[in-house]
């Protein structure tokens, strides 16, 4: 239009041609200035929807991680119960420690409690290696679960062992070393910390990491 300005001027007149010019110039650049705000808005509705979608991905993760925390807690707190009790009621009395004896009954019901807790910690633990996504960030987490599972394990591969062959009430505590050292005093008992107590507690950090550390992408 601008290099039409000497004809059109001429055949429309000059204030003709410059009310022309105005609207011409409205209706490009409105055009453009609206196109590039429905743009804008586009752009900024993904945005808006991605930040959502990240932040549900965020919240289910970390209610995942905390059901494996409450989990994990609540299967440590059995294994501790159940020692302490197998401390208090399923052992005769002794100044020595391994001279004590076990009652078989008391042993039988309150191992069984750990094996529950053996074959939660399990499941998880292998649940864990299928999910593998969710707790990469914390390598350490399932090799902690898996150690924690298997020094249960061996308390049960002995339960196993031990009650086909009781023939009695009662049982040398001497004939059952891992029992021995799961209620040996706290101090003494060099596996029950190294392989239980201890992983347990890192696995439980690992997992209060994820919960209150970023999400990873």
């Amino acid at each position: 239009m601008v290099f039409w300005h000497g004809a059109a001027t001429k055949a429309v007149g000059a204030e003709a041609y410059k009310a022309l010019l105005q609207f011409f110039l409205v209706a490009v650049l409105g055009g453009g200035v609206s196109l590039t705000y429905q743009a804008f808005n586009r752009e900024a509705d993904r945005r808006t929807e991605r930040l959502r979608q990240e932040e549900e991905h965020a919240e289910a993760l970390r209610k995942t991680w905390q059901r494996y925390l409450g989990e994990l807690i609540a299967h440590y707190n059995t294994v501790k119960r159940s020692r302490r009790l197998l401390r208090a009621s399923a052992l005769t009395s002794g100044p020595i420690h391994l001279d004590r004896r076990v009652r078989i009954a008391r042993y039988d019901e309150l191992l069984q409690a750990v094996l529950d807790a053996q074959l939660a910690l399990e499941t998880m633990a292998r649940t864990m290696s299928v999910e593998g996504g969710l707790f990469e960030a914390d390598p350490e987490l399932i090799t902690s679960f898996n150690k924690a599972e298997a020094y249960l394990r061996s308390l049960i591969t002995e339960y196993e062992d031990v009650m086909p062959r009781v023939d009695g009430t009662e049982v040398d505590l001497r004939a059952m070393p891992e029992l021995a050292d799961f209620i040996g005093p706290y101090a003494e008992s060099a596996r029950f910390r190294h392989e239980f107590v201890h992983p347990a507690h890192a696995a439980m950090a690992a997992l209060e990491r994820l919960i209150v550390g970023p999400v990873p992408e």
